[in-house]
């Protein structure tokens, strides 16, 4: 069986044959992703005439990667969404831990194939499951948000986005998940 590969905005995958276009991952909505084409300029200084932005299923897009022998080439600072961040930071521990999956399950209480898709950002109710995280890995809840390292930036906002940011602010842990997962489904229709 072929490795499974893990797919995320921002990366840049290149085919084997130079005629072919490059393609961007753009964003994974509900199991399916946008990528956008980039043309590659030609032996001859063409560009190719191909553009556009496509939504396809994941196992669609693998299957290209395949049968074009295409290679991950870049990832460009695109900011990973926030389920994608929380699934990264879950397999993270767990294998800093030295854990597997099966005894991360076990020691939550939880199925093996549950702590797969909280790893894979597959999971919609990962809110259920990150203070029983945080006890296990002795880490604060924040961590699975923000992580530990608060960054000062300098942004102007309307008074309407300072007080979505004071409400923000206000809310537990587990509200400002869902209220991250609410924002990134609204933004992506």
């Amino acid at each position: 069986m072929a490795p499974r590969i893990l797919l995320q905005p921002g990366q840049i995958w290149t085919p084997e044959d130079d005629r072919t276009p490059q393609r961007l991952v753009v964003d994974l909505p509900e199991g399916r992703l946008a990528y956008r084409l980039i043309p590659r300029v030609s032996p001859h200084g063409t560009p190719s005439r191909e553009t556009g932005e496509y939504l396809v299923s994941l196992s669609i897009f693998r299957r290209w990667i395949r049968e074009t022998g295409a290679a991950l080439t870049r990832q460009t600072e695109a900011k990973a969404a926030p389920a994608t961040e929380l699934a990264k930071k879950v397999a993270t521990l767990r294998k800093a831990y030295g854990l597997n999956q099966a005894e991360l399950a076990n020691a939550l209480g939880l199925s093996r194939s549950a702590i797969a898709a909280l790893e894979t950002g597959r999971t919609s109710n990962a809110n259920k499951h990150l203070s029983k995280l945080a006890a296990l890995f002795q880490v604060p809840v924040e961590l699975f948000l923000g992580g530990l390292v608060d960054q000062k930036s300098t942004m102007e906002l309307s008074s309407d986005e300072r007080d979505l940011i004071d409400l923000y602010r206000r809310l537990s842990t587990e509200r400002k998940l869902d209220i991250q997962k609410y924002a990134e489904r609204r933004a992506r229709t």
